[in-house]
């Protein structure tokens, strides 16, 4: 019996934490996932987490990891939040050394997603864009003089949609935005082209939010990409539609790859009016629908440790065959949406 592939997983009681999990348990290789959360929690598995530093206090965190990762032996560290990724992204040189990996790189493009002011970058002169983005309060005052308002203001290191708020009018602007903390961007409405029989009417509602999953070995192989359409709730995926996006998919790859990007990294946006999709958020770590694309056969984890730990590139993984509707609460497959032509909208 091959020994167990070893995960040492951060804030290992998050969403994306928990997601992780599921992906070990449905993958047909065994995995052995040493938890590291700031609170006392359990695992899927009943085992208790251990305790951690919290990731403000950066240098105690990543000893933390380091000593785990020590006494853990070669494995894949996945990071359950983003500041997590960041943190540990600075770590990836040291644990290259002892045979181990971090599940996303390199550093300093590590950061450059967490820092929201910043991760429009990572898609210069690519084919992609951005929502408009602001962080300066002249900045972000222009911005609302040439998109209008509501304007959303987002902290500029944050995560799981917490302090994302809306603003009005150029008062409440100078009132609520805080520059070098927060970030004032764009919203990319729900286009009336891309809306869908169970999408609400409420414009600022969190549906058809598009998520590209790519994950990219070291060495820049393509290690597979799965694109949804997501509903969700309270930041909360709750209906999931595969979609064919592949030539997004490609240009992203290209756009992260301009930065020796590698590992899990997602990207999250819209599509708008003339069918392309824009983004608002890249994350450089797995999300909360890794165990649900494990289930239906697309495994991060497997992927990840064999090109990062094992330096063995596997084959692309494959997604299931898009229009597939996926309702999180129950698992329980809908009948197929019928894709979206250009300029028509879905029925």
């Amino acid at each position: 019996m091959a020994a167990p592939r070893k995960i040492v997983l951060t804030s290992a009681a998050s969403g994306v934490g928990v997601a992780v999990q599921q992906a070990a348990q449905a993958s047909s290789h065994v995995y052995s996932v040493t938890g590291l959360s700031a609170l006392p929690s359990r695992m899927l598995t009943g085992a208790s987490t251990l305790s951690c530093p919290a990731t403000r206090k950066r240098a105690l965190f990543q000893d933390k990891v380091l000593a785990t990762v020590a006494e853990t032996g070669p494995c894949l560290v996945v990071p359950g939040r983003d500041e997590d990724a960041a943190a540990v992204g600075e770590l990836g040189e040291r644990l290259t050394e002892w045979g181990s990996s971090v599940a996303s790189g390199p550093g300093p493009a590590v950061q450059q997603a967490y820092d929201k002011a910043a991760t429009p970058l990572l898609l210069t002169g690519s084919a992609l864009s951005m929502a408009r983005t602001a962080a300066a309060m002249q900045d972000a005052l222009e911005l609302a003089e040439q998109i209008g308002y509501p304007l959303l203001i987002k902290p500029r290191y944050g995560n799981a949609s917490r302090g994302v708020r809306f603003v009005h009018g150029a008062a409440e602007l100078r009132a609520r935005f805080s520059p070098g903390q927060d970030i004032a961007q764009e919203i990319l409405p729900l286009d009336p082209r891309d809306r869908r029989p169970w999408d609400s009417n409420d414009p600022q509602a969190q549906d058809g939010e598009y998520s590209v999953q790519l994950l990219i070995g070291p060495l820049g192989h393509n290690l597979g990409c799965f694109v949804t359409r997501n509903n969700l709730q309270q930041g909360i995926p709750r209906l999931v539609e595969v979609i064919d996006a592949a030539d997004v998919a490609a240009q992203a790859y290209k756009a992260l790859i301009r930065h020796s990007a590698w590992g899990a990294w997602n990207l999250q946006g819209r599509r708008t009016s003339n069918a392309s999709i824009r983004f608002f958020e890249i994350n450089a770590r797995p999300t909360g629908l890794t165990g649900l694309r494990a289930r239906l056969g697309f495994n991060e984890l497997d992927q990840l440790y064999a090109a990062c730990v094992l330096k063995q590139p596997p084959s692309p993984a494959q997604p299931p065959a898009p229009g597939l509707v996926i309702d999180t609460h129950d698992l329980q497959h809908r009948a197929p949406a019928a894709p979206m032509k250009d300029g028509q909208a879905a029925s």
